[in-house]
Parts: structure tokens; C-alpha cells; sequence
């Protein structure tokens, strides 16, 4: 079976009438085949049309078709594309010049044969023929500007739902409006239920198959803290061995406020992003002088701390307190998206704050930490950010509406990030009496205060290598090697050479530290330390 046929089976008739749509359209295709998505097919030929409302399900975006004299639906020809929902989409945003929209579902709601009168288009008469109308549901904002499509429709607006009959001058496609708005309501409230109807089988998943790790051994507040901020945008296995290290060296929070800055840059060296760790310090700080060395125990005082935000300060206070405080980052939105079929874009922050808010709505006030721990798990080992999610091991495999309509492998949509900027640096290994030259890098910005092999903006030539060092006065003896290496911060990508010279001064602008010394005493991040690899 084609693609396309395959699309078309999957549909699920609510009527007679739209399984005798269905059947028609299934021969149709038997006889034709993909030519049936062709203008020129004797037949007729397939159209998608998008019935789009906006998020509270209240309004409805129209445009009055010159063709057929009427507002309604958006809507165009397949013209050879056998992704109907991309084509219907495509012609909801050209007809009415919105952007932001997204499907409801990926299932189809409505397959309809719909017959045209003759008329003329660009003054080219079009004989009687029928559509084979597929219909999708959108959803687009009503805070876009629209506008017209001159050649095809003019009036864009948005209609209230119960106000269509008076602008619609076609009576037969009232009924189809109003079922798709009747079946649009209902998927809505179908996935509104999904959050408290997951609770049960989470928690009776969990305990036969979460992993064993070293912080799921402890409710101790430090602990689950500190192993929060350190998972935050690095890898579990990367995780245990610091986090290990880091509680050896300071046990408690007192210890960790105390600690001075050198020693605690060293035990995160490798961590990168190391505001976490100059934050995890201030918190302790504030701890100890604002709430007697005692990590406090209600949201609101955890979530003042320095460095904490929503996802931390539910974490810890459903895990440690067993209070209903939802924790929701990336694992638990790709869950949340699959399981509601949701196409909304999971990085904007309202989009996060709304599914934050419909699981407090149903948090338990029992087992609120192994419900926080089971969403978590579940989006790392099942339902995994890269390739297939492992539905057939998921609890919620016959509660998901992306696993019944197949668009897991769509979800979670994630709206492209801007370019990172690349920046040409040439960083310089400069040795002496079998010391390396390594200097503080300002107080704000990037790798505050941290410690930095010199560098500079540009790549230089091995001419001007050698001359910056003699600027530096250190007296290069030997360029002996050159490297080069890519380091990708958050917004900016670092293409550098690393230049290995032989210098016979050690002038004092620098600190000159022994390799041991690296090892054990300076913190250098993995963007330069990957330069002496």
C-alpha cells in the first residue's frame, strides 16, 4: 500500500456517509493510484482543506472564496504531494498569511466528495469536476495580522463559531463545519484528561524499572540538589563520577559555602557551564546565612535561592518533601507531547509553563517524588530524544494519542534555534622550563574568572603567532606545533588553532603552571583544555 493510501486508511469515519467517502476514495486510488493527486485525473482529484480555530477552540479563521461566493475553510490541491497535512498547511498559510499554525492531530477528522460547479480561474474556464476533500485541524494564535489572497479570496477574519451560518452562504458545508468543530472540542478534552489519567500506570511502573543511581538512593535535600543542577545539560554517566567526587570533598552545605572558588571550579573542571557551579555556591551561602544552615523545605523559599528555577525547586520538593511540585524539563515535555499529541513548540516557556500547570492540577499528594522521578525516567529510557521511542515497553503506550496516530516520530516539536555565532580565536601554548602559561579571564562573561590559555581574536598566520608572543614578551624560541580544534558553547562555536611555542622568558603577565599542576589546582575549561589533547 502507497503512503498515501496508507493515509487514507487510517481514517476513522464518525458517519455512513464519510465510511462511503472513505470507500470511494480507497478504489479511487486502486484505479489511479498517486495520479489521483493531479488536477488532470478524470476522476477527480484530491484536495486538503484546514479547519482552523483558535487555541481556546472559540474562533475560526475564513476567508471569502471568489469561487465559491462564501466564506469558509482554507484549503488548495494536493498538486502531486502526498503529504496532505503539509499541504494543508501550506495553503491555510498562503490563503491567509498567518505563520504560526499547527495541527491539532496528525489524523485525519473529515473525508469529504465535495462536487465544484464550473467556473472560471485566471480567466481560464474549469469544467464541473469533484474533489476528494481531506480535512486536517488547526490551531493558529489570533494575535497574527492575515490578509488577503487577491487571485483567490478576499475578507479574512476570524468568526466566532456560532457566528459561521451568517457568513456562510454554501448550507451543505455547514454540517461538515460543525462537525469538525464538534470533533476538534472533543479531542481537546480528550487530551486535557491524559495528565491525571498517566498517574497510575507511572507509579506502578517505576519501582520494577527505573535505573539505580547514586542520588535516587537519598531524600537528602544537599544531595538531590546538587546532583539536579549537575544533570542539568550533561549526561548521567558523565554525572556519577562528579558527583561522587563533589559530596567526598564537601559533604554538606556548609563545606560547599565555604569552599574557596579554585578548589570549587576544579571539582566541577569538565562540567562546563560554570555559572551552575558559582550559583550552587551562593545558594549554600544563603542557606547558611538566611535559614540557619538548614535547606529549606516550601517552594517558594527554594525557588528564591540563587540558581534555582521552576524545574530544580519542583524537583526537590517532590523527591525530598513529597510535595505536589511538578518538575518538567526536556524528558517529561517529550512525554507530555506524545502522550497529548501536542505540535506546539516545547521551547517557547509559555508552552513549558502550560504543561507544568496541567500536572500540578493532578499531582498526587502521595508519591509526588516517585511520580517527579517515573516522568523523568521514562523520557530518558522509553521515550528517548533520539530515534524511535520504545513504545511497546511504555505504560502509557494505550493512553498516547502520538503512538494511535502515528506521529511520535513528528514530536516533540522544537522550533530551530538561532545559528550559533563563530568566532576564529588562536589560543597559544606558550612553554618554559617545562611550564605552561595560563592567565584569569575577566570577572563577567563568558568563562568568568575561570582560567584560560592566552588567546586571541582571529586566526593568525605563523608569522603573526610568533610576533603576538614577542608582544607578550616571552621570548619565543620554536613554534613546534599547530592544532586545530571546534568548541560549541550555547550561542557561539569557537573555531580555534592552538599554537605550541618554546619560549625562553616567563613574564609575569601570565601564571606559569607545571602539567601536574593543570591537573590538580587549575580549572581549565574543556574549550582550551582540548587544545593541549
Amino acid at each position: 500500500m502507497s503512503r498515501l493510501a496508507e493515509e487514507i486508511a487510517s481514517f476513522e469515519p464518525y458517519t455512513e456517509t464519510e465510511a462511503a467517502a472513505k470507500a470511494e476514495l480507497l478504489r479511487q486510488l486502486g484505479t489511479y493510484g498517486d495520479t489521483l493527486l493531479e488536477r488532470d485525473c478524470p476522476a477527480g482529484h484530491i484536495t486538503c482543506s484546514g479547519f482552523i480555530l483558535s487555541p481556546d477552540l472559540t474562533q475560526t479563521l475564513m476567508a471569502y472564496h471568489l469561487i465559491y461566493q462564501s466564506v469558509g475553510w482554507t484549503g488548495g490541491h494536493a498538486d502531486g504531494d502526498p503529504d496532505l497535512l503539509g499541504v494543508a498547511i501550506r495553503e491555510a498559510r498562503e490563503e491567509t498569511s498567518v505563520t504560526r499554525i499547527y495541527p491539532l492531530t496528525r489524523r485525519i477528522l473529515s473525508i469529504d466528495i465535495l462536487p465544484v460547479p464550473p467556473h472560471e480561474k485566471h480567466g481560464v474556464p474549469v469544467a464541473a469536476h469533484q474533489h476528494f476533500n481531506v480535512t486536517y485541524g488547526l490551531i493558529a494564535p489570533t494575535d497574527q495580522a492575515v490578509a488577503d489572497k487577491p487571485d483567490e479570496n478576499r475578507s479574512v477574519r476570524w468568526l466566532y463559531t456560532d457566528e459561521i451560518g451568517e457568513y456562510c452562504t454554501e448550507p451543505q458545508m455547514m454540517p461538515i463545519y460543525e462537525k469538525l468543530i464538534a470533533r476538534m472540542r472533543a479531542l481537546s478534552m480528550r487530551k486535557a484528561a491524559l495528565p491525571g489519567e498517566l498517574i497510575a500506570p507511572m507509579l506502578a511502573w517505576y519501582p520494577a524499572h527505573h535505573r539505580d543511581l547514586p542520588w535516587r538512593r537519598t531524600r537528602e535535600p544537599y544531595h538531590v540538589w546538587l546532583s539536579e543542577i549537575m544533570l542539568q545539560q550533561t549526561r548521567v554517566e558523565a554525572v556519577k563520577g562528579y558527583y561522587a567526587r563533589f559530596l567526598e570533598s564537601l559533604p554538606d552545605i556548609a563545606a560547599l559555602a565555604e569552599c574557596p572558588e579554585d578548589k570549587l571550579l576544579k571539582l566541577w573542571e569538565g562540567l562546563g557551564y560554570y555559572n551552575r557551579v558559582r550559583n550552587l555556591q551562593k545558594a549554600a551561602q544563603c542557606i547558611m546565612h538566611e535559614h540557619g544552615g538548614v535547606f529549606p523545605t516550601d517552594y517558594a523559599a527554594i525557588r528564591a535561592l540563587p540558581g534555582i528555577g521552576d524545574y530544580t525547586a519542583g524537583a526537590v520538593c517532590s523527591i525530598c518533601y513529597d510535595l505536589p511540585t511538578p518538575a518538567v524539563d526536556g524528558n517529561v515535555l517529550r512525554v507530555m507531547a506524545r502522550l497529548q499529541e501536542d505540535f506546539r513548540n516545547v521551547l517557547d516557556s509559555k508552552i513549558k509553563a502550560d504543561m507544568t500547570a496541567q500536572l500540578a492540577a493532578v499531582y498526587p499528594s502521595e508519591n509526588a517524588g516517585m511520580l517527579t522521578q517515573s516522568l523523568i525516567e521514562i523520557g530518558a529510557v522509553v521515550c528517548v530524544p533520539n530515534g524511535a521511542p520504545h513504545c511497546g515497553e511504555c505504560p502509557l503506550q494505550t493512553l498516547c494519542m502520538a503512538y494511535r496516530h502515528g506521529s511520535t516520530g513528528m514530536l516533540p516539536v522544537r522550533e530551530k534555534k538561532n545559528d550559533r555565532r563563530i568566532e576564529q580565536r588562536t589560543v597559544f601554548v606558550m612553554m618554559c622550563e617545562g611550564k605552561i602559561a595560563i592567565r584569569k579571564r575577566p570577572s563577567q562573561g563568558l568563562l568568568a574568572s575561570l582560567w584560560e590559555l592566552p588567546n586571541v581574536e582571529g586566526s593568525l598566520s605563523p608569522e603573526d603567532m610568533i610576533a603576538q608572543c614577542s608582544q607578550w614578551q616571552a621570548s619565543p624560541r620554536e613554534l613546534t606545533k599547530i592544532v586545530e580544534r571546534k568548541h560549541i558553547f550555547t550561542h557561539i562555536t569557537w573555531e580555534m588553532q592552538g599554537v605550541f611555542i618554546e619560549c625562553r622568558e616567563m613574564p609575569d603577565a601570565f601564571l606559569w603552571a607545571s602539567p601536574e599542576e593543570l591537573a590538580e589546582t587549575y580549572s581549565l575549561p574543556t574549550a582550551f583544555r582540548c587544545i593541549l589533547t
